[in-house]
């Protein structure tokens, strides 16, 4: 569908050149007699009041006065400028233009429908569809244009075109300039609005090419095969008079327009370029000269887009043929088109901004449902859990309980009794053996909820020392002897290390723990008659610990939640076995503790493997029976040991997980009287105390500082969590350094090297 385009050109002239004008239209209405109709806002204003309207009537209806003939539609308008004394014109020869404006007058006076009908009949019915304007008329519309002192644009070409031809440009120069406004407010594409604007204003001044050289173009946006450089400068639209004329589409040669980049502020300011001979041009360099040959330009105008005052590009015309004296009016019509496509590209950058910050806001969106989708699902799986950890813990301390209950109820009813109940001694010893035997089970269950709850919160320490894995073995098989008999399983050590190797230093009594969960764990899920192997070998610097049974396994399915806390594969309401999901968490747990890594291999119905990996350790590394604090990682921490005294959990997680980072070993301790127990056990390096603490707790502290290294004090270091003004104080109150949450992590460090060292 075609958008109306109306035909109007418009001046701003003179007093005298407007009355000149409305005069024409009376004497032309005059020479046509009867044929005629000649309409103005007098008799529009007379009408419509002789049709009982009464309309609001001030001085702002412009004039204007309507010529109709056989052979012309002629409507002239005009707007008074008091200030100026001159008129704002409007003169259009096309009939649904004429229309328009009827249509708008009689909606702004509320023209009744019987009135309208009637001023169709008097005035719009007799438009002629199909007239041209006389060529006597518009020569005298031209001679009064011209004329006009303000009016500038056909002295310099009047006596070289035909009447009738400058019109026609007129017209067509603002026909172009319409549909690019109508486009621009309906939001049209914006490579169809320059594509569609360039090729009509080619067409209409006869130009050989017409090209958009656009600055600062992303590479990818173009048809390029160099990808290094980000940004560059080319042609990124044009139209051309023919298909013989070559196309320079993506055309680009910085060398040549360097020079011409230096004068962007002129182009800024409006500044074109005028050549109307390239091969005569005086202005061109040699390189630029040689360019022009090359690309067949004989003459060229350049009228710059400036988008919000910056040089978006190049309105470029072409004269490939012959050379062209470029007229004024070309120039200040290719400045509108520029000014025109300026606002266009100043729509289209503000959308697309629009549309990225849309899209931007959909993205976060979507981020926060996400988020609240995972949250909700996380606290779903949460109450999950909980209501699962509760189903388990209720059973296995309901059991052991109704035993302990149970039992020392009947031994208290006998003992009331006064030996009127026979009870047998051996009923006695097997009772309470039971409520022993429950109340370990008890003991074993809160050790292992609380064990786990350190191991979280970091406090948990590694009693180091040296043994033999043999001996260790040996143990733990013999502590699970009883249960395996029990259950007709049967257990086997296969012990691979040479006796050179059998010392490794890790804790003892963990490592025990470890290797104790998997083999009752093995025992556990292994049936009557079934088997359960415990290997121990070394490989380069790793010992393997490798628990093996030919139990009921576990799927595939499962295997990631075998070592997840409070997760049991069987559902509390149809177990078979007992445990609340713990011993395996808390193995993984204190395998990493000591730098080693757990895996498992299991085939449902066939048994499992649990396969342990232990860094080993050299005494070199670790001194015998020395505590050492671990940080998660799984290295063990150099020896190098920082006492941290402070009550600010806070300030004291922060700067243990900084120091732990750095390879130094770190003990939190919350009070002086600890720590002045601890110095001499742990022997640090540096001693670090909270600013919260008294005076006459660093007193104390100082006063039982021990000395190191032949004779030098332990230092004493003040923790801020600012950076501190009062350094004077220090040495007064026996601090001998400072250190400041506030500083960047590095400095901190270096601050603490250089005090150890």
């Amino acid at each position: 569908m075609s958008i109306f385009q109306p035909f109007i050109i418009k001046r701003k002239i003179s007093s005298t050149s407007f009355e000149q004008l409305y005069s024409l239209w009376e004497k032309t209405a005059k020479m046509a007699g009867e044929e005629a109709t000649f309409f103005t806002e007098e008799m529009f204003l007379s009408f419509i009041i002789t049709n009982k309207i009464n309309p609001k009537i001030d001085n702002k209806l412009e004039k204007f006065c309507l010529l109709i003939t056989p052979q012309l539609n002629a409507l002239l308008l005009g707007r008074l400028d008091r200030i100026t004394d001159s008129y704002q014109i409007n003169i259009t020869f096309e009939p649904k233009a004429i229309a328009d404006y009827f249509n708008r007058l009689t909606e702004q006076y509320q023209v009744t429908p019987d009135c309208f009908k009637h001023l169709q009949e008097r005035v719009l019915l007799k438009l002629n569809n199909f007239c041209k304007p006389m060529n006597e008329f518009t020569c005298q519309v031209i001679n009064i244009l011209t004329a006009n002192p303000n009016y500038e644009e056909y002295p310099s070409f009047f006596n070289n075109l035909p009447v009738e031809q400058i019109i026609h440009d007129q017209v067509e120069q603002e026909r172009i300039l319409n549909q690019v406004k109508i486009q621009i407010s309906q939001h049209t594409d914006l490579p169809e609005i320059i594509q569609m604007t360039i090729e009509q204003v080619c067409s209409l001044l006869c130009l050989d090419r017409l090209v958009i050289y656009q600055l600062d173009v992303p590479i990818d946006s173009i048809e390029s095969n160099d990808r290094n450089t980000k940004l560059i400068d080319t042609v990124t639209y044009e139209a051309k008079a023919s298909e013989d004329i070559n196309s320079i589409l993506y055309f680009q040669d910085e060398i040549c327009f360097q020079e011409a980049i230096q004068f962007k502020h002129k182009y800024r300011n409006g500044f074109s370029l005028v050549v109307n001979d390239t091969r005569t041009e005086t202005k061109f360099n040699p390189c630029l000269q040689e360019l022009m040959r090359r690309l067949n330009v004989k003459a060229k105008l350049v009228t710059p887009i400036n988008v919000q005052d910056q040089l978006w590009g190049f309105l470029i015309a072409h004269q490939c043929l012959n050379s062209r004296q470029w007229q004024s009016r070309e120039s200040r019509f290719l400045k509108q088109i520029a000014e025109y496509l300026a606002i266009a590209i100043y729509q289209n950058q503000s959308y697309q901004q629009l549309q990225a910050q849309k899209q931007l806001l959909e993205e976060q969106v979507n981020t926060k449902a996400k988020q609240l989708q995972d949250a909700l699902l996380a606290a779903q799986v949460a109450s999950q859990s909980k209501h699962e950890f509760i189903g388990s813990i209720s059973h296995e301390l309901r059991t052991p309980l109704t035993c302990i209950i149970g039992l020392s109820g009947t031994l208290l009813h006998w003992s009331l009794a006064n030996g009127k109940i026979p009870l047998p001694v051996e009923k006695q010893q097997q009772y309470l053996k039971t409520i022993q035997d429950s109340g370990k089970q008890l003991l074993s269950l809160i050790n292992n909820i609380l064990e786990v709850s350190e191991l979280e919160a970091g406090k948990y320490l590694l009693n180091i020392s040296r043994f033999s894995l043999q001996e260790l073995a040996k143990n733990v098989l013999q502590f699970v002897q009883e249960d395996a008999q029990n259950k007709q399983i049967s257990l086997s050590l296969e012990f691979k290390v040479k006796l050179e190797e059998d010392l490794f230093y890790a804790d003892r009594e963990r490592l025990s723990e470890i290797l104790l969960n998997l083999l009752s764990n093995g025992i556990k899920f292994t049936p009557a008659g079934g088997k359960v192997t415990l290997r121990i070998w070394k490989e380069q610097q790793k010992t393997i610990f490798e628990v093996e049974d030919n139990g009921i396994g576990i799927s595939q399915q499962q295997l990631p939640l075998l070592f997840e806390k409070f997760q049991q594969l069987e559902s509390f309401l149809q177990r078979t076995h007992g445990g609340v999901g713990l011993g395996l968490a808390l193995t993984k747990q204190l395998v990493e503790l000591h730098g080693g890594n757990i895996s498992v291999e299991s085939v449902l119905g066939e048994g499992s493997i649990f396969t342990v990996y232990l860094p080993n350790q050299t005494s070199e590394k670790l001194p015998v029976h020395e505590n050492v604090l671990y940080s998660g990682e799984r290295e063990i921490v150099e020896t190098k040991t920082i006492i941290l005294i402070a009550q600010q959990e806070e300030n004291a997680t922060l700067l243990c997980q900084l120091i732990t980072a750095a390879g130094y070993q770190i003990v939190w301790l919350i009070n002086v009287e600890t720590a002045i127990e601890q110095i001499a056990v742990l022997n640090p390096n540096l001693l670090i105390i909270e600013q919260s603490f008294s005076r006459e707790e660093i007193k104390q502290l100082k006063d039982n500082l021990p000395e190191i290294n032949g004779g030098c004090s332990l230092k004493l270091v003040s923790l801020y969590s600012q950076l501190n003004e009062q350094k004077q104080h220090f040495s007064a109150q026996g601090i001998d350094d400072y250190l400041s949450l506030a500083m960047s992590p590095s400095e901190l460090l270096q601050k603490i090297d250089a005090l150890i060292k």
